[in-house]
């Protein structure tokens, strides 16, 4: 995009000032053109001072993410392939399946700076802050259907990943979708999929991760549970260079995914808080107790139950109660 590449351009200006004449060669364009990109650039929130015979200089500029930024220096071989950015749209996950049907490339990402009807799992709303990342991938894995919730996992453990790399603090993944520094929710992910009876047609992987909001704003039951990457680190994180992590990582075990699933599944076993505690799982108007033994090749929840029996839980919530003695 052309109002990206003039802001990396000034960003990277050595004297503070970028002559007109000099955008418009380095981007090919006329300099009316130029003129166009920094008034939309304003119009997003850019400071940009024009002072005659020496250019434009950027004095500041909002905190967004856009997708010339993201995708440079991206060494992915398949996430990323196009990165889709909006201010604001209903759900990251809704566009991305509207995307998908109309042919969208296994890759695309879809980025939000906010949803005003953000899905949580089992029909919940996700608050949707400014200041944290929301973003579904289209997926289309050439896997049998009874892998597809292995992606969920793979995302997870792509996310608890990111953080530990990118923010150097040890993220821990609650089955099926949470990922918890200590204790409290930092992200979540949500799979939706489009399928036949013998293949997938294309999957959608949502992930949200709460990165720089102001928890202050969230209704005050969620905000005990929750918290955020700013949080952990103590300073706000560059959503862009997280992005370019997650994204890289996302690469990196969606191939792993394909290639030998068990690989994910020992990484998820790794880096979980659930398995070896006594949690409580819930959903669909039942409740189950007992020790969280482990996951089968699907990615179902081992169930231990007070009887001695074993059960596997495809969906719920998981209470962790305490450790089995």
């Amino acid at each position: 995009m052309k109002k990206d590449d003039v802001l990396r351009l000034l960003r990277n200006a050595d004297s503070g000032y970028v002559s007109g004449a000099f955008l418009a060669a380095e981007m090919g364009v006329s300099r009316t053109a130029v003129w166009k990109h920094i008034k939309a650039l304003e119009r997003e929130g850019c400071t940009i001072e024009a002072v005659p015979s020496k250019g434009y200089s950027l004095k500041a500029s909002p905190d967004v993410i856009m997708p010339g930024e993201v995708k440079r220096g991206l060494g992915t071989r398949t996430i990323g392939k196009e990165v889709l950015h909006y201010d604001e749209a209903v759900s990251t996950n809704t566009l991305a399946m509207d995307l998908a049907r109309e042919g969208a490339v296994d890759g695309t990402v879809v980025i939000a700076e906010t949803q005003t009807g953000g899905k949580g799992r089992l029909g919940r709303t996700w608050i949707s802050l400014r200041g944290n990342l929301y973003m579904s991938v289209i997926l289309r894995p050439a896997v049998p259907i009874s892998k597809a919730p292995l992606i969920t996992l793979m995302g997870a453990v792509a996310v608890a990943s990111s953080i530990r790399r990118h923010c150097g603090v040890q993220a821990g993944i609650k089955w099926p979708n949470d990922i918890l520094l200590s204790g409290k929710k930092v992200s979540g992910l949500l799979t939706e999929m489009s399928a036949e009876p013998d293949r997938i047609r294309h999957v959608v992987l949502g992930i949200g991760v709460n990165v720089n909001m102001d928890s202050k704003a969230l209704p005050p039951d969620v905000r005990r549970m929750s918290t955020t990457l700013a949080s952990a680190m103590g300073t706000p994180v560059d959503r862009t260079a997280f992005l370019r992590t997650l994204l890289n990582e996302l690469d990196r075990w969606y191939h792993r995914f394909l290639h030998n699933d068990a690989e994910v599944l020992a990484a998820w076993k790794e880096q979980n808080v659930t398995l070896g505690h006594r949690v409580a799982v819930s959903g669909g108007g039942a409740k189950l107790e007992g020790l969280a033994r482990g996951v089968d090749a699907e990615g179902r929840l081992i169930l231990k139950l007070d009887d001695g029996t074993l059960r596997q839980v495809a969906a719920g919530d998981v209470t962790i109660m305490k450790k089995k003695l």
